[in-house]
C-alpha cells in the first residue's frame, strides 16, 4: 500500500523592508569579537539586516559591539531613501512616514513614478509596482520577490514555468548530491527533538512541478506541492519473517533555495515518522505537525529568506496547513516536543484496523 502526503507553502506579500544597490561593505564585529564584511540594508525594530556574500541575514542589534551599535544609531538618524538607502537631500517623495528619491519611487514594470493616491503592490524586498501592473511582473516562487519583465533572465524561468529571483537561484538545490547534504543537516535538527532515523529504507529524488502535480492529482490530493512522501508498507503474517517493513520515497521540487529545501525536507520527514508509527490523525493535525518541524528547522537559519518562510507558515490562511499549524503550535507550547510526540503516538492505528 502506498500513502501520499503533500506540502503547501504559500508565498504572501506582507509589507516590505528595504532594497539596496551599490552599497559599500563594512566590517562588523560581534560582542564575542568575531568579524565579517557586510552591507547594511536596514535597522528596524531592533533588528539589523545585512547582506553578506549576496545573501541577506537578520541579526538583533544586541549582537554587535558597542562601536557598531553607535554606528547603527547614527545611521538611523539620517533621512534615507527606502529604496537605495542613500541620504535624501533636496527633492523627495513621501509615502506615509517613508521617503524616497523621485528617481527611486518608480514601478518595476512601467518604470514611471508613483503618483498621489495610486494603489501600489509591494513585496518583502522593496520591490514596488502599480496595482494594475502586478500581473505583468514576475514573482519568485520561493521568496515572493517581484521581478521586472524587462530584466528577468532566461535561466530564471524553469521548464515548468516557475520563476526564481537571482538570489534564490544562486542557492538552488538542483541535484541529489546537494539534496543529501541538506538532508543530513535536517536529520541532525530532528534528532534533537527526539525523532529517530527511519527504520525503513529512504530514497530521495528531485522532480519538476509538473511531476508533483500529476502525482497529487492521481492521489486526489490538494495544494501547490513542494514535496511529497510515498511510503510503501509490506506486512508478512506468520513464519519467521513476520512483521511490517517500510520503504519511503521523498520527492522534492528541484531548484528550491537551501532554506526552502530545508523546510520541505523537515516537513516530509515528519510524514515518514507518522507513517512508520501508524499515526491516524486529521489532515490539519498531520500537516500542522509537519509544519512545526519545518518551523523548527527554519529557526536555525538567520537569513531573510528563512524569516519570510517562517511568516508564511504563521500567516497561512489554508484550512489544513495554516489552521493545522496554529492548532499544533498551541499543543506544542503546552506539551513540549517530548509530550507532543508521546501524544501523537497514542493515535497508533495499524492499517488493517483502519476504516476503508
Amino acid at each position: 500500500m502506498k500513502i501520499s502526503h503533500t506540502q503547501h507553502l504559500g508565498i504572501c506579500l506582507i509589507g516590505f523592508i528595504l532594497l539596496s544597490t551599490n552599497l559599500s561593505a563594512r566590517t562588523w564585529t560581534t560582542v564575542e569579537g568575531s568579524q565579517s564584511e557586510g552591507e547594511l540594508l536596514s535597522v528596524q525594530d531592533n533588528q539589523v539586516t545585512l547582506r553578506i556574500d549576496g545573501r541577506e541575514y537578520l541579526f538583533p542589534v544586541t549582537r554587535f559591539s558597542e562601536a557598531d551599535r553607535a554606528y547603527l544609531l547614527n545611521w538611523q538618524k539620517e533621512e534615507r531613501c527606502m529604496v537605495c538607502l542613500k541620504t535624501v537631500q533636496g527633492d523627495q517623495m513621501k509615502a506615509g512616514s517613508e521617503i524616497y528619491h523621485p528617481s527611486c519611487f518608480t514601478c518595476l514594470v512601467c518604470e514611471r513614478p508613483f503618483m498621489d493616491r495610486q494603489a501600489i503592490r509591494r513585496d518583502e524586498w522593496g520591490g514596488m509596482v502599480h496595482n494594475e501592473h502586478f500581473r505583468q511582473a514576475h514573482s519568485c516562487g520561493s521568496c515572493g520577490r517581484l521581478i521586472s519583465p524587462k530584466t528577468i533572465r532566461p535561466e530564471q524561468i524553469f521548464p515548468d514555468k516557475r520563476v526564481s529571483c537571482l538570489p534564490c537561484l544562486k542557492e538552488a538545490v538542483s541535484d541529489v548530491t546537494q539534496l543529501q547534504a541538506v538532508s543530513r543537516r535536517v536529520r541532525l535538527g530532528l534528532s534533537e527533538l527526539g525523532l529517530p532515523t527511519p527504520t525503513g529504507a529512504l530514497s530521495m529524488k528531485m522532480v519538476s512541478q509538473d511531476t508533483l502535480n500529476r502525482e497529487i492529482e492521481r492521489a486526489h490530493g490538494r495544494g501547490s506541492l513542494r514535496g511529497l512522501t510515498l511510503t510503501t508498507f509490506r506486512t508478512i503474517t506468520g513464519g519467521p519473517n513476520a512483521g511490517t517493513t517500510f520503504s519511503h520515497e521523498v520527492w522534492v521540487l528541484s531548484g528550491l533555495p537551501v532554506a526552502e529545501c530545508v523546510s520541505v525536507l523537515a516537513h516530509e520527514f515528519g510524514h515518514v515518522w507518522l507513517n512508520e508509527n501508524y499515526i491516524d490523525a486529521s489532515p490539519p493535525a498531520v500537516e500542522g505537525f509537519c509544519n512545526l518541524l519545518s518551523m523548527h528547522a527554519l529557526q536555525k537559519d538567520t537569513s531573510k529568506l528563512a524569516d519570510v518562510l517562517r511568516k508564511n507558515l504563521q500567516m497561512s490562511d489554508d484550512y489544513v496547513y495554516g489552521r493545522g499549524f496554529r492548532e499544533m503550535s498551541k499543543r506544542l507550547e503546552k506539551l513540549g516536543w517530548s509530550g507532543l510526540l508521546n501524544d501523537l503516538s497514542t493515535r497508533r492505528v495499524p492499517l488493517t484496523q483502519r476504516r476503508r
